[in-house]
């Protein structure tokens, strides 16, 4: 009997024929490929990467492939790949990214030696170079990313985890979370917040991938900035009332203590701390002062929510919106403004 993989790579491709033999290649040049299989979706692509695919098809195996004729969303895609996976672990590999050559091993490893962890992800050079692999950007001297340690706060308020995580497959064959398909861009966000209700995420600081951000900004979420921010406010703020409203009343005083510190300072002071913070410390992920301002006005809304405090919810979105507009706290403002009148 054939054994099962310990991985299941999930590859989607669409009009990415310049980057399909770069990813195949790094992939069969990890360490542990042997453990591996690869699961490529064709998801109504315009080019030709079909011809390059059936080149690795007929050498290895372990590939299989999949073509839609209709154009998809990158995560119903993954969920067809996921679906027909059988791999103890699964992660996400974007055609444009590039790993360590041990990166799989290492990410799989740490699974296996700690059952109370679901996903692990760790740090990303950042590449403006096409088909730049892993040893090239260490040559180059590539940027990197350094991502924060797990923290459910920071993932409600963005995405801190990555391109490149593994995880458990027993998330989507016992517990039955998948990718949530509405969504166009942010699906691994929502994914992440909602498999962090439930399970331990790890962050291990290492350097094992390369994440290409484009120079003609082709990537989905710069496609499309008002969609991305749509579906950031849409995930977080779901999932922050879901979070408030499972744990205990001490936990909330303690957050909304930590959160409160902030709103004693006026809103220009603490927008002037966070352009020293930009000035000071050059990576996308802050050590310290993390969270937005907007965010932190938000939390503290949604706090006062819970319990009711309608006064000070309309006096902390005044406040807010004095200084700049948002959506959310907006909306948030015109109901309560209409009850507490009232």
């Amino acid at each position: 009997m054939k054994d099962k993989p310990l991985i299941s790579a999930i590859v989607s491709t669409y009009n990415s024929e310049k980057f399909i033999r770069g990813k195949l290649e790094d992939l069969i040049a990890q360490t542990i490929f042997h453990k591996m299989e690869i699961i490529i979706i064709n998801s109504g692509s315009q080019q030709n990467e079909d011809k390059i695919i059936k080149e690795y098809l007929h050498k290895y195996s372990n590939i299989k492939f999949i073509k839609t004729e209709e154009r998809e969303t990158i995560y119903k895609a993954w969920n067809r790949g996921i679906k027909i996976s059988e791999g103890k672990y699964i992660t996400n590999a974007n055609t444009d990214d590039r790993l360590r050559n041990d990166a799989y091993e290492i990410l799989s490893d740490y699974l296996e030696k700690n059952e109370d962890i679901a996903l692990v992800y760790a740090n990303q050079y950042i590449t403006i170079v096409e088909n730049q692999n892993f040893c090239e950007a260490i040559k180059n001297q590539s940027k990197i990313c350094w991502f924060p340690n797990f923290d459910y706060i920071y993932l409600l308020e963005r995405s801190i985890i990555g391109s490149q995580p593994m995880w458990r497959a027993s998330l989507h064959f016992e517990d039955n979370i998948f990718f949530n398909e509405k969504y166009e861009i942010c699906g691994d966000h929502e994914l992440q917040l909602n498999i962090s209700q439930y399970y331990n995420i790890k962050h291990l600081n290492l350097v094992l991938g390369t994440f290409y951000k484009s120079p003609q900004r082709t990537n989905k979420c710069e496609q499309n900035i008002e969609l991305f921010k749509n579906e950031v406010l849409e995930i977080t703020s779901y999932y922050t009332n879901i979070y408030l409203y499972r744990i205990s009343l001490s936990q909330i005083k303690l957050l909304e203590k930590k959160f409160n510190k902030y709103i004693f300072y006026p809103i220009f002071f603490l927008k002037f701390l966070k352009k020293i913070e930009k000035l000071t410390y050059d990576n996308i992920y802050p050590k310290n002062f993390f969270h937005s301002i907007e965010f932190i006005y938000y939390f503290l809304i949604c706090i006062n929510l819970k319990f009711s405090n309608y006064k000070k919810v309309k006096k902390l979105c005044k406040r807010y919106l004095s200084y700049r507009f948002s959506k959310r706290i907006a909306e948030i403002f015109i109901k309560i403004n209409d009850k507490y009148e009232k």
